[in-house]
C-alpha cells in the first residue's frame, strides 16, 4: 500500500501541514476540520491532500451532505461550503455532533450568513481551525526556490511580496516571469489576478470594485451606491471582504493593482458609471471624505462636484499643506479650472516653488482684485525666498494698496529689505477696510513693528513686533518671513541673544508654522538662524550642528545663502582656513544670483569678514556699496546698520588699514548715542585696535568683551582677549587674558538644542556630548586637544589662540605627548597620533 505521505501535495500552505499530518498519522479515526481563508490561499489544496490520506486505506470519501444509500462511515469532505443551501449546512452541523463522523469542510471567512456561521462554530468546537492567507517572506523564499530550483535573491523575493502580496495563487504565474524584470513580475500577477476575477459574478465584482476604493466603505455605501437592499449589500460586502483581496495589510501597490483589474474586468463604461453612482451616494449623505475624493479623481473621474468637494476639502487641510496641494492637484484634474492661489500657497509651502511661482504668475491678471493681491504675496513671497527682494518690491509697487491686512505686511517686509522706506511707510498708512480679525492684528504687528525698526528704539521696535508671534496667523498662506524669524533678525542686529535663541528655538522645536512636518518653505529658514544665534555666541559644535540639519537638502538662495556664510562663519572662528575658504566661495557663487537686501546683511558681513583675510575684499565691493545704499534708502536706521559697520571693524583690522576701520567706527560712535549696541561695539573697537597696536589695557580689554559677550558676540570677545594675550610682553597680563578668553568661553550655557526628528532617510545618530566618556588613551584630555589640531597643521601660536593658552605652553603640551607615546621623531609621533585618533576624525 502507498504510504500516504506519498500523496501529499508539494506546496502545501505551512498553515495545514500539521492538520494534514494528523489525519495522515491515522487516516481511520474520525476528524472534524475547519479550513478558512481567501481566495487562492489554498483550501482546495488541503481538502485534496485530506482526500488523498483517507483514499490511501479504502475509506469512503463523499464531497457533499450524506443522503441515504451513502456508505456507512464515509468522510465527508466539501470544498466551498458556502455555495451549499441553509438546510445542507444545517445537515452539516448535525453531522458534526456525531463523534464517530469525519467533517472536513472549506469556506471563506464570511461572518454574516447565520446557517454557515453555526457550522464554523461546531468544528471551532472540536479543533482549532486552519486559517490561510498569504504567505510570510521565508514561505515566498522557499516557494520561489522549489519552483526556480535555486534560493531567490532577497530583492526577488520583496518583488513578489509587493507584486502578490505572497497570495499563493499569484506566486506560481509570477514566477514564470522571473526573467522580465520588475515590469514582467507585476505583468504575470495582473493577468493571473484578472483571470481570477472574472470567475466572480457581477454583484460581487462590483461591491470589490467599491469597497477597493478605499478601506473607509461600509455596507451602507454601498448599498446606496449600488441600489441594493441593506440584507443584500451586507452579503456583498461580507463576501468582497472575505475573497481576502483587499487586507489592509496588503502592499499599497498591490492594492492599487487590484483595483485596477476589477476595473478591467467590469470594463471602463461599467467603472465610470459604479464610480459616478458611488459620487452621488456620498455626497448626498455627506460622507465624502478626502481619501476617496482623491481615488476618484486620479482615477480620472471628471466631474465639477467632485471638484468642488475636492477644493472644499483642500481648503479645510490647513494642517498639512502637502495633502492640501495634493487635494487642490485633484480638483484641478477633475474639472476645476479656474486658478487657485491655495494651491500656490501650498505648493510654496511644501517646497514647491518654482511650481507655485508659475500659477502665481498666470493669476497676475485676474479680473478679481482680491486674487491678484494673493497671486502677488505668493509670487513675492517666493522671489525673496529666492533672493530676490527687488523683484518682491517691483510687483508690490505694481500692486498698489494692499486690500488687506496680511498683504500690506508682506509688502512692507519687501519694501524694507529692498531698502524703499517711503513705500513702506506709505504701505503702513494705508487704512485696512477688513475686519479686525487676530490674523490682521498679526499682521498690523508686524507692519508697525517693522516701521519702528527704523527710528525707534529697538525694546520699543521689538515690542510692538513681537506681538505678531503670539497672535493666531492663517497657518495656510505663505509670506515673505515669519513673525519668527524677524522677530529674530530683528533681536540679532540689536544684540539681544536671550530673545533670539528664545524666539528661533521655540520656532524650531514648534516645528513648521502651519505644524506640519510637511511645510518646509520655513523650517531650514528657522534652523540656519538658530545656528546664527549660537555661532554668535561662541557655540561653533551647536551652530554646525544646526547648519548640518538641512545640509545636502534642496536649497533655495536665501537658505543656500546664510547656510554658506553661517560655515564660513564657523569655519573662521574655528581656525580652519582651508574650510573657511571653500564656504566662502561657494557663498559667493550664491551672492552673484541674489539682489542684496537688508535681511540679509548678517551673512554679508560674514561674507566680508573673512573676504579680509583671504584679501578677496574687492570681490565684495559693489555688493558693499548696494548694502549701504539700501541703508542710505531706509534712512540708515541704527538697528540694520550697526552690525554691517562692526563688521567693516573687523574688515579693517584683519587688512591692517585704519583709514577703512575709521568711517565704520566713527558711524558706530554716532549711533552710540542711541543704541547701547552701537556703543559697545564702538568701544570693543578702539580697544580692539590699541591692543593690535601693543597697548592692553586689562581692564579695558576685560570691560570691552565683557560688553560683547552680554550683547551676543561671546566668540568676538573670546577672540579679542586671546588677541590681548598675544599681543603683549608681559606674562602675567597674558594669562589674565587667557583666563578672560576662558571665563567668558565658559559662562555661556550648554545650548538646549531642539532635536532633528528621525526620519527613514535621516535616521538618528547618537550625539557626542561634554563629559561623554570617551575611549582610554594615554593623552589628558588637554593633550588630546593639542594632538587633534596640531594634526590639522596648525601651528602653536594658532593651537594657542584657540585653546586660550601661550604659544610656549602648546610647545610644553607636543613634548610630554612625544614621551607618553615614546615616539623617536616628530613625524612618528605624527603618524602614532593619527592611529590613535584615527575614531575622532
Amino acid at each position: 500500500m502507498t504510504s500516504p505521505a506519498s500523496h501529499r501535495p508539494t506546496d502545501l500552505p505551512p498553515a495545514a501541514r500539521d492538520a494534514v499530518a494528523a489525519v495522515d498519522a491515522d487516516p481511520r479515526a474520525p476528524v472534524k476540520l475547519l479550513v478558512s481563508g481567501g481566495i487562492g490561499t489554498g483550501k482546495s489544496t488541503v481538502l485534496a491532500a485530506v482526500r488523498a490520506s483517507l483514499r490511501t486505506v479504502d475509506r469512503p470519501v463523499l464531497s457533499r451532505p450524506p443522503r441515504p444509500g451513502d456508505a456507512d462511515g464515509a468522510a465527508v469532505i466539501v470544498d466551498d461550503a458556502d455555495l451549499l443551501a441553509d438546510p445542507a449546512l444545517a445537515q452539516l452541523t448535525d453531522l458534526v455532533a456525531d463523534p464517530a463522523a469525519t467533517v472536513v469542510i472549506s469556506t471563506p471567512p464570511l461572518a454574516h450568513r447565520a446557517p454557515l456561521r453555526d457550522l464554523v462554530v461546531a468544528l471551532h468546537r472540536e479543533n482549532p481551525a486552519v486559517t490561510l492567507g498569504p504567505l510570510p517572506p521565508v514561505e515566498v523564499g522557499r516557494f520561489a526556490a522549489a519552483t526556480l530550483g535555486e534560493a531567490p535573491p532577497p530583492d526577488l523575493v520583496r518583488s513578489l511580496i509587493a507584486t502578490t502580496a505572497g497570495l499563493p495563487f499569484l506566486l506560481r504565474p509570477t514566477l514564470s516571469a522571473v526573467g522580465d524584470g520588475t515590469q514582467g513580475l507585476r505583468q504575470a500577477a495582473r493577468v493571473a489576478l484578472i483571470e481570477r476575477l472574472r470567475r466572480l459574478d457581477e454583484p460581487l465584482l462590483d461591491t470589490l470594485l467599491i469597497t477597493s476604493l478605499t478601506s473607509g466603505l461600509g455596507p451602507d455605501d454601498v448599498a446606496a451606491a449600488l441600489r441594493m437592499s441593506p440584507t443584500d449589500a451586507l452579503a456583498a460586502v461580507d463576501r468582497a471582504r472575505a475573497c481576502g483581496l483587499l487586507e489592509p495589510s496588503h502592499p499599497a501597490s498591490f492594492l492599487r493593482d487590484v483595483h485596477d483589474a476589477i476595473a478591467d474586468s467590469v470594463g471602463a463604461s461599467r467603472h465610470h458609471d459604479l464610480e459616478v453612482s458611488l459620487l452621488t451616494a456620498q455626497l448626498d449623505s455627506s460622507t465624502l471624505t478626502a481619501d476617496l475624493a482623491l481615488r476618484l479623481a486620479e482615477h480620472g473621474l471628471r466631474d465639477e462636484r467632485l471638484a468642488e468637494a475636492l477644493t472644499d476639502l483642500a481648503g479645510r487641510t490647513t494642517a498639512h499643506p502637502a495633502r492640501a496641494a495634493r487635494l487642490y492637484r485633484a480638483a484641478a484634474d477633475a474639472g476645476n479650472s479656474t486658478p487657485s492661489p491655495r494651491l500656490a500657497d501650498a505648493l510654496a509651502l511644501t517646497g514647491d516653488c518654482a511650481t507655485a511661482a508659475r500659477l502665481a504668475d498666470g493669476m497676475l491678471t485676474a479680473p478679481d482684485q482680491d486674487q491678484r493681491a494673493a497671486a502677488v504675496r505668493i509670487a513675492a513671497s517666493i522671489a525673496l525666498h529666492d533672493g530676490s527682494a527687488t523683484q518682491a518690491r517691483d510687483l508690490f509697487a505694481w500692486l498698489g494698496p494692499a486690500p488687506d491686512a496680511v498683504v500690506g505686511a508682506a509688502a512692507t517686509v519687501a519694501f524694507l529689505a529692498a531698502g524703499d522706506a517711503a513705500a513702506a511707510r506709505a504701505e503702513g498708512q494705508t487704512a485696512d477696510a477688513g475686519p479686525p480679525t487676530s490674523t490682521a492684528r498679526a499682521a498690523r504687528a508686524i507692519t508697525e513693528g517693522l516701521l519702528m525698526t527704523l527710528d525707534k528704539p529697538y525694546p520699543v521696535a521689538l515690542t510692538r513686533l513681537s506681538q505678531a508671534i503670539g497672535a493666531e496667523q492663517d497657518r495656510s498662506i505663505v509670506a515673505p518671513d515669519t513673525p519668527a524669524a524677524l522677530v529674530t533678525l530683528a533681536a540679532l542686529h540689536g544684540g539681544d541673544p536671550v530673545r533670539a535663541r528664545s524666539v528661533i528655538g521655540r520656532a524650531v522645536r514648534d516645528g513648521s508654522p502651519s505644524g506640519a512636518a510637511d511645510a518646509i518653505f520655513v523650517t531650514h529658514r528657522h534652523r540656519l538662524l538658530l545656528g546664527w544665534a549660537l555661532m554668535q555666541d561662541g557655540h561653533l559644535a551647536a551652530a554646525g550642528a544646526a547648519v548640518a540639519a538641512v545640509s545636502g537638502r534642496p536649497l533655495h538662495r536665501r537658505d543656500a545663502l546664510w547656510a554658506a556664510a553661517l560655515q564660513t562663519a564657523i569655519a573662521r572662528r574655528g581656525g580652519d582656513t582651508g574650510a573657511m575658504q571653500q564656504h566662502w566661495y561657494s557663498a559667493m557663487e550664491v551672492l552673484a544670483e541674489c539682489s542684496t537686501e537688508v535681511f540679509a546683511l548678517l551673512p554679508l558681513g560674514e561674507l566680508w569678514v573673512a573676504a579680509a583675510r583671504m584679501r578677496q575684499v574687492d570681490r565684495l565691493a559693489h555688493t558693499l556699496e548696494e548694502a549701504f545704499g539700501l541703508l542710505r534708502g531706509l534712512g540708515d536706521p541704527a538697528l540694520w546698520s550697526v552690525p554691517l559697520h562692526w563688521a567693516g571693524v573687523h574688515a579693517g583690522i584683519l587688512a591692517n588699514s585704519p583709514d577703512d576701520v575709521a568711517p565704520h567706527g566713527q558711524t558706530l560712535t554716532a549711533a552710540a548715542a542711541h543704541s547701547p549696541f552701537a556703543k559697545v561695539l564702538a568701544t570693543a573697537g578702539r580697544t580692539w585696535l590699541r591692543v593690535l597696536a601693543g597697548h592692553v589695557d586689562v581692564d579695558e580689554v576685560a570691560t570691552a568683551a565683557r560688553a560683547l559677550a552680554r550683547f551676543g558676540h561671546t566668540s568676538d570677545a573670546t577672540r579679542l582677549a586671546g588677541q590681548a594675550a598675544l599681543q603683549t610682553t608681559d606674562a602675567r597680563i597674558s594669562q589674565a587674558m587667557l583666563q578672560l578668553a576662558r571665563d567668558l568661553k565658559q559662562a555661556v550655557a550648554a545650548p538646549d538644542l531642539p532635536e532633528e526628528p528621525a526620519t527613514a532617510d535621516r535616521p538618528s545618530a547618537p550625539v557626542s556630548r561634554p563629559g561623554q566618556a570617551r575611549p582610554a588613551t594615554q593623552l589628558s584630555e588637554r593633550e588630546r586637544e593639542v594632538a587633534e589640531l596640531l594634526l590639522q597643521g596648525l601651528p602653536y601660536r594658532d593651537i594657542g589662540a584657540q585653546l586660550f593658552i601661550s604659544a610656549k605652553t602648546v610647545e610644553h603640551h607636543v613634548a610630554r605627548i612625544r614621551r607618553r607615546l615614546g615616539a623617536e621623531s616628530r613625524s612618528e609621533m605624527l603618524s602614532m597620533l593619527r592611529v590613535m585618533l584615527a575614531p575622532a576624525h
